[in-house]
């Protein structure tokens, strides 16, 4: 919701039933953090500011919060230089990406542990570094409550950025009808996706609503000066299109934004695609196989960051199982507008694969996947980045 005095967005809380104080909050730009920088400055609301929010939600202006039981918070945007930034963050440099953590809570913070984080009033805090989450928080795992739960204190606390995977996405879908079929939502009940999401449903119980509210306006992507993140690939064109779907932003998945993603055969539904559940090469008819869940899967999930001339679909295959054809991916089955990630370009993290393996390596010198399989007894991977060009396989961490 757009209002006045410079406020760009508005964000309703209500987490735990816990009323918070109507607060103004600094989003800073910096070229390592990016334009999401949350700082724990806050200070009063404009009369003006809090009369649109209390109206927006049906509240009478003047009453306190524990009277309304619930809370609000604005976010004013502003963009100091660099230097400002940087004092305002209090030389925070280092920002440590992590990857899919689908439900398991006690290996996240094992992992935060190992990477220097503390508690301080219930939420994980470290004195010169911040975390960019990559997604898929829930399902699968015995503790997605709690995994939220971490994960959003630390953002609302300016620790920490989380992206939306396509876990996320595809929950928010579950209650999303469809723009040409509104009797529809946007994801099908299928009996396997059943399966897949009712341990998220069951967890969230009775403050689903809000908890799809906090996921619907998660960010889609992190870009800074020297480095990138998104869930599952990193599609220029896909982000200059939602860039301008969200108003300039990176997050704001409302109900109609939501449904331009969901029509099929969209550019807003191949954009979302491209960036939550990456670039795909089509099987050869005839050849199909089945996903973890048992789902039917036409297609391979393609390495984005190498180009597919001359290779098999088994080699290009991001996890390149023997399952997978061995031979040669024919040049029709490459889409007109895919180009490989460069090699010049900032170094790039991603969840959503499944790798495996013993200990977790760079992709490509500028590219990195830090899921590992955390959902089929892997472990929870992190990377510390502190600036470098080209990643290196001595800074992965794992829980």
């Amino acid at each position: 919701m757009r209002i006045s005095e410079g406020v760009a967005e508005l964000r309703f809380r209500s987490h735990g039933n816990q009323p918070h104080h109507l607060s103004v909050i600094g989003v800073l730009a910096c070229p390592l953090f990016g334009s999401s920088e949350y700082l724990s400055i806050r200070e009063e609301a404009p009369r003006s500011c809090r009369k649109a929010v209390f109206e927006r939600f049906g509240f009478a202006e003047g009453h306190s919060d524990s009277e309304n039981e619930a809370g609000l918070s604005i976010m004013q945007e502003h963009h100091p230089t660099s230097e400002t930034c940087t004092s305002a963050i209090q030389e925070r440099r280092g920002v440590d990406f992590i990857g899919d953590i689908h439900g398991h809570a006690s290996q996240l913070r094992t992992l935060l542990g190992r990477l220097g984080y503390r508690t301080k009033d219930g939420v994980f805090t470290h004195p010169e570094r911040r975390v960019v989450f990559l997604g898929d928080y829930v399902d699968r795992g015995p503790e997605i409550r709690q995994t939220l739960e971490i994960v959003r204190t630390m953002v609302e606390a300016g620790n920490a950025t989380a992206l939306m995977g396509n876990h996320e996405y595809n929950a928010i879908a579950w209650f999303t009808p469809r723009p040409d079929r509104p009797k529809e939502p946007c994801r099908r009940h299928t009996e396997i996706r059943r399966r897949l999401i009712a341990p998220t449903l069951d967890a969230l119980g009775d403050e689903l609503e809000d908890w799809l509210e906090w996921m619907s306006d998660l960010p889609l992507w992190f870009e800074s000066t020297h480095a990138r993140a998104v869930h599952a690939s990193w599609d220029p064109s896909s982000v200059r299109f939602l860039r301008d779907l969200l108003d300039g932003s990176n997050h704001g998945l409302n109900r109609s934004r939501m449904q331009a993603t969901c029509k099929p055969g969209s550019t807003a539904s191949h954009a979302v695609h491209q960036l939550l559940k990456g670039r795909e090469i089509p099987l050869p008819p005839g050849v199909s196989l089945r996903d973890p869940e048992g789902s039917p899967r036409g297609h391979i999930r393609a390495r984005w960051f190498e180009s597919p001339v001359g290779r098999t679909y088994r080699d290009y295959a991001f996890t390149r199982d023997d399952a997978f054809p061995d031979e040669p991916i024919p040049a029709e089955a490459v889409p007109t507008d895919f180009v490989p990630y460069g090699a010049s370009e900032p170094p790039v993290f991603v969840g959503h694969y499944w790798m495996r393996g013993d200990r977790p390596s760079r992709l490509a010198h500028n590219v990195a996947c830090l899921d590992w399989s955390v959902a089929r007894n892997g472990p929870i991977v992190a990377y510390r980045f502190d600036g470098e060009t080209e990643i290196d396989d001595a800074k992965f961490v794992t829980a």
